[in-house]
């Protein structure tokens, strides 16, 4: 193995020997300006050391530069900085000392990560008169602790009770070549009120040895529980300050299980609650029925890539909760079986191996040596944390309960204490998002469980601790930067309970004032500061205006109150369905106390077992009764104040812009992301949900064309700032205009790159959803060339009865504008002078961009207005099944007509929205005449996936189709009008053949799918399809034709999966109104209700005034000002009259 101290080993540098002083000690030249390299064969752990030290030699009267580059392991996007830099300068006669300290190296100290990963380090010196160009000679390069001296504990932290003395054994090592003196000693502050004493006092330590020392703290009663006193040790090298090491202990008082979800007084709070309230009674029956059916698992063994499945989670809670407010013992010995499981040293935790790192770019870096070690459930350390917050809390509620042995103790400690030192690594790569808030939220609560305050202060102060994650991921308005509802909420719960759990600590969390990291990128990884070319296309910056000098975790609580309904369901947003807020504000009620907060909580049917309060007061407003705005994470709710009859149906907007929210942002800057009334809401981000793991993720479900708003060129928006121009809250009018000037490009190519596969080749066929191989290569992540950047602006404007949304569009080149509707339940489209124009299997055969994945598509001119039809009956199940994800919405049916009022003269398109319907599979075929094989091939087939098959069959006899799935949930496998060519050119569809079939799923026959609708194969109807899924998925299908007596010439066909499977009328519809030009201006009303309409008519008289006339008589005319200036004057004005006569108006104006 190759060693720094090897002069041999680098490169760039010529051996010396006699001829510079001592002899005895090899040295080498480097040439001035040339950079020596050191190579290692793989990535070397640094973290242990704190320099890199050598001895230069100095001619009299001359200064040195030296550059010392440092070069983590590049892999992955790449994970890592490229290379960190220290400049030192030096002067002097002969050999001279020179330390490069790691903290003087210019990379960012709160991400520290790469030090694990060393590949390369580089050595240039130069003289600083620029005018010697002699080699300059070199000794002694080594790694080593800062200054020659190192001292170490191996426990920083300790707790005890009253009278127990803890002993902290301490190691100096004198890494230096010269004999060191040193003297041990405490610093003091002057309040301290522990006896302690340290021993020896001096240690006379030989180059390379190391000494003992012990340090002892006696805790007394002065000292509260949980109360805490630091110990700032010193060891002082031959006199020399300079070099002095300092290490800091903690002794804590020990403080009485539990603390962590609740002290003895909390829990007997909440028996009072299941005593005295029917809500905490059911909540506790539902966690009793879940310990009851319980059955603990073993881990999954010894060498596997994790322990337990992260579910498990919930019933390790269940099963200690249902302990402590039943006594039953056959739940806490649950709970402890699967702790101890976790523990074992054999075959739990710590017995498992996995990577660490999770993103590669190739399959070469799935060979490199990079770290591994144990993995507690399966996931990202995201859910590893939640898994170790949920063990650390049960432990801390069953450590006393008697469940544990002494060697339990052990174990379960040593093995949070694994889980500790991996957080403390990996939560410092840079990323400032959900996956090391997760980590880390985990081992604080490990290091809480276990009493070991060293570790609590390094998750609380540390980089990518507690405050590092609240400065950097809570913006100015409140809202965690990722903006994905699920992501702000998992913030906020994980943090908050981080939060309640310091309180009997006296740590202070709950009323922390963070100073704001006030850079814009949330992040500190590399990948997200590229500025030409943004990873993935995404943006991690936090904009929008900037007014408060702190933040807090209650800042996120007050930020999502506003935007959260009447039934307490927050919608979804980004990577996200909506999410149920009333248990959650449960907790942050629990621990503020903000009365605020009781509006989401009071007369619920559901409540949080452990942190729901009993007696609640009256709350000072509705939170969900006005409209709301959020400028950082680009949010506003239009909520109108009744509807026609002043009845509470009120219809509720959102329109999004602001902050992208880096992976789990979508490119819908300007999108209608909500359109809400009685409970329903029309539309949500994940109505498609393919997972993180497709390359669908990217190119479809975050990508524009997916959302409803104007796409420019069928392409990507990219996330530019956007501002808001208009904000007002009326009696009559709710409305809101935002802009944004964004170039336009295509969704990332092959999705969430990098990984080690091939795209599309390889991980099409691994998803079994094929696509075309584009005529021009593009790299994963590729997101082409982008457009110049074009001005985008919408306004939408909430009535009692209807949404108007206006758009404007200007770029300098000519575009395609397609404004998109997403909404389920189509039932038609009507409009003066309706033709049909075109029917495409796509609406974009485009290979890079999304328009791809809305198929079937019909093309239609008309003159405006048009009008489109949609009606659903929402439930519950269908609506979160078949690849969609919208959740909480109230069942029973909602109408949804959408006006286009203009342009004047309108193409318009209908298509299927591309939904995760699991149709996707593996197909492998053959076709043979009279046994040999005339074609063959595989394919993932899906929404999109076929294969076109023409072979020549003169002189055969028989044909023989097969086909093998490697799944079936759905049957979707067909022969797209297959027909034998006669010699004499006539077509016979295969049918009309004499045939045997093997093992094929007939269906109910050709031109029909398996679920009774028509047959479409990557969007393109047959009529005459042939139904070819295997009866039995484990085998293949075959039908064999006999051509005995037909002239047949060849035979041509389509195979392919069909999509859409039936005639689901929950499946969702794109409608596009299509403008084309330098500029567009579109104007459409959205009218959800329940019963009958409320309008009668509506008519545009040109793209800033609109007309609406209502069933009871109003009319109500509505002007735009301002959408095509420089939007400063920008405002809305409507009138309402009946019988000619003038009822009210109202208006809006930029400043509102």
């Amino acid at each position: 193995m190759k060693r720094i101290e090897d002069l041999r080993a680098w490169s760039g540098m010529n051996l010396r020997v006699g001829e510079a002083a001592d002899d005895a000690i090899p040295s080498a030249a480097v040439s001035p300006g040339v950079e020596a390299v050191f190579q290692y064969d793989h990535a070397e752990d640094w973290r242990s050391w704190e320099a890199l030290a050598l001895e230069v030699w100095v001619p009299a009267g001359t200064v040195v530069e030296l550059t010392v580059k440092v070069y983590p392991l590049c892999i992955g996007r790449p994970e890592y900085i490229p290379v960190t830099t220290a400049v030192l300068a030096v002067t002097g006669q002969g050999w001279t000392p020179v330390e490069a300290a790691f903290e003087r190296f210019d990379a960012k100290r709160a991400a520290p990560a790469f030090w694990r990963l060393i590949t390369k380090v580089g050595l240039t010196v130069r003289y600083a008169s620029g005018e010697q160009a002699e080699p300059m000679p070199i000794r002694r390069i080594r790694l080593q602790a800062k200054g020659g001296l190192r001292m170490h504990a191996e426990r920083l932290s300790r707790s005890a009770l009253p009278g127990e003395t803890v002993r902290y054994n301490l190691t100096v090592r004198n890494e230096s070549k010269e004999r060191q003196a040193v003297v041990l000693g405490v610093e003091q502050y002057g309040y301290e009120s522990m006896e302690t004493r340290l021993e020896p006092a001096m240690l006379l330590l030989q180059p390379g040895e190391s000494g003992e020392a012990a340090f002892t703290a006696v805790m007394h009663e002065g000292i509260a529980p949980g109360g805490c006193e630091e110990h700032q040790l010193y060891a002082l090298p031959n006199g020399d300050s300079s070099r002095a090491k300092r290490l800091k202990l903690y002794t804590a008082r020990a403080m009485p299980h539990p603390y962590i979800l609740h002290t003895e007084a909390g829990w007997e709070e909440v028996q009072r609650h299941v005593q005295t309230y029917a809500w905490a009674r059911k909540e506790l029956e539902a966690c009793v029925r879940t310990a009851e059916a319980w059955i603990v698992p073993e881990t999954r063994g010894a060498g596997e890539p994790y322990a337990f499945e992260l579910a498990e989670r919930f019933n390790l809670h269940a099963a200690s909760v249902a302990w402590k407010l039943t006594g039953r013992p056959e739940f806490r010995d649950k709970a402890a079986l699967l702790l101890k499981r976790l523990a074992n040293e054999e075959s739990g935790y710590p017995a498992t191996d996995s990577p660490y790192l999770h993103i590669y770019a190739a399959a070469e870096e799935l060979e490199l040596r990079t770290p591994r070690g144990p993995k507690v459930c399966g996931g990202g350390l995201i859910h590893e944390g939640e898994f170790m917050l949920d063990a650390a809390s049960c432990y801390d509620l069953l450590h006393d309960s008697g469940a544990f042995s002494a060697e339990d103790h052990r174990r379960i400690e040593s093995a949070f204490r694994i889980y500790i030192e991996k957080a403390d690594w990996m939560i410092t790569d840079g990323d400032t998002n959900n996956i090391p808030s997760g980590g880390m939220a985990g081992a604080l609560l490990c290091a809480l469980a276990i009493q070991d305050m060293r570790w609590v202060r390094r998750f609380i102060d540390g980089p990518g601790g507690f405050k590092d994650m609240v400065a950097a991921g809570v913006m100015d308005d409140g809202w965690y930067f990722e903006g994905a509802s699920n992501y702000v909420v998992l913030f906020a719960d994980m943090f908050t309970r981080l939060v309640h759990a310091c309180e009997p600590w006296g740590l202070g969390l709950k009323d922390l004032r963070v100073r704001p990291a006030y850079r814009k990128n949330a992040m500190l990884s590399p990948w997200t500061e590229r500025t030409d070319r943004p990873f993935l296309g995404m943006s991690f910056d936090k904009l929008g205006p900037v007014t408060r000098n702190y933040r807090t975790v209650k800042d996120v609580w007050d930020a999502m109150l506003p935007f959260t309904d009447g039934r307490g369901i927050l919608f979804g947003v980004n990577d996200s369905t909506a999410k149920d807020m009333v248990r959650w504000y449960d907790l942050a009620y629990h621990v503020w106390r903000d009365p605020s907060y009781v509006s989401v909580i009071r007369g619920a049917d559901r409540r949080d077992l452990l942190y729901g309060v009993g007696e609640l007061p009256e709350p000072p407003a509705d939170h969900s009764e006005r409209s709301a705005c959020a400028d950082n994470t680009g949010l506003a709710i239009l909520r109108s104040r009744r509807d026609a009859a002043g009845n509470s149906a009120p219809i509720t907007a959102v329109i999004k812009y602001g902050s992208h929210g880096g992976y789990h942002g979508h490119f819908d800057r300007t999108a209608l992301t909500a359109l809400m009334r009685h409970g329903k809401n029309a539309y949500g981000p994940l109505a498609s949900w393919y997972g993180y793991g497709s390359f669908l993720f990217k190119m479809w479900v975050q990508a524009s064309l997916s959302h409803n708003m104007v796409a420019v060129d069928q392409r990507m928006q990219e996330p530019a700032e956007a501002k808001r121009l208009l904000f007002h809250s009326g009696e009559m009018l709710q409305a809101c205009a935002v802009e944004t000037t964004a170039r336009w490009m295509d969704p990332p190519y092959g999705g969430q790159t990098p990984y080690p596969e091939s795209f599309p080749e390889e991980r099409g066929w691994i998803e079994g959803r094929d696509m075309p191989v584009p005529p021009v290569p593009r790299a994963q992540g590729d997101t082409g060339t982008s457009s110049e950047p074009v001005l985008q602006r919408r306004l939408v404007a909430v009535t009692d009865d209807y949404v108007v949304v206006a758009d404007y569009l200007r770029g300098e080149e000519e575009h395609t504008f397609d404004s998109l509707h997403h909404y389920q339940g189509f039932e038609g489209l009507e409009a003066r002078e309706l033709r049909h124009l075109r029917h495409t299997g796509q609406m974009n055969g485009d290979p890079y961009g999304a328009g791809q994945f809305i198929t079937d598509c019909d093309w239609y001119a008309c003159g405006g207005p048009a009008k489109v039809r949609f009606s659903h009956h929402y439930d519950r199940q269908r609506d979160d099944s078949a690849g969609r994800h919208i959740l909480h919405n109230e069942e029973g049916r909602m109408h949804l007509h959408l006006h286009s009022l203009w342009p004047p003269r309108q193409e318009v398109m209908t298509g299927w929205y591309a939904e995760a319907d699991p149709v996707n599979k593996r197909v492998t075929y053959e076709v043979t005449g009279d046994g040999e094989v005339l074609a063959e091939g595989r394919f993932g087939a899906w929404i999109l996936g076929t294969r076109q098959v023409s072979v020549p069959l003169e002189g055969t006899r028989e044909l023989r189709l097969r086909v093998t799935v490697d799944r079936s949930v759905k049957k979707t496998v067909f022969w797209g009008d297959p027909v034998v060519i006669l010699a004499d050119g006539r077509r016979l569809p295969v049918t009309e053949l004499p045939v045997r079939y093997e093992n094929v799923d007939r269906g109910s026959g050709a031109g029909t799918d398996y679920y009774g609708g028509p047959v479409h194969l990557a969007g393109m109807p047959y009529p005459a399809a042939l139904p070819f899924e295997p009866l039995d998925p484990q085998l293949p299908a075959a039908a064999v034709f006999d051509l005995t007596g037909v002239k047949a010439a060849s035979f041509e066909s389509v195979l392919g999966g069909d999509y859409p499977a039936g005639l689901d009328p929950a499946r969702r519809k794109t409608v596009s109104i299509r403008s084309k030009g330098r500029e567009a201006a579109f104007i459409a009303i959205l009218e959800p209700h329940e019963g009958t309409s409320a309008i009668r008519s509506a008519e545009a008289f040109s793209a800033d005034l609109i007309r609406v006339t209502l069933t009871d008589g109003r009319v109500q005319e509505i002007s735009i000002h301002g959408m095509n200036g420089d939007g400063k004057d920008l405002g809305i004005r409507i009138r309402e009259s009946r019988d000619g006569g003038m009822v009210r108006e109202e208006e809006s104006g930029p400043t509102d």
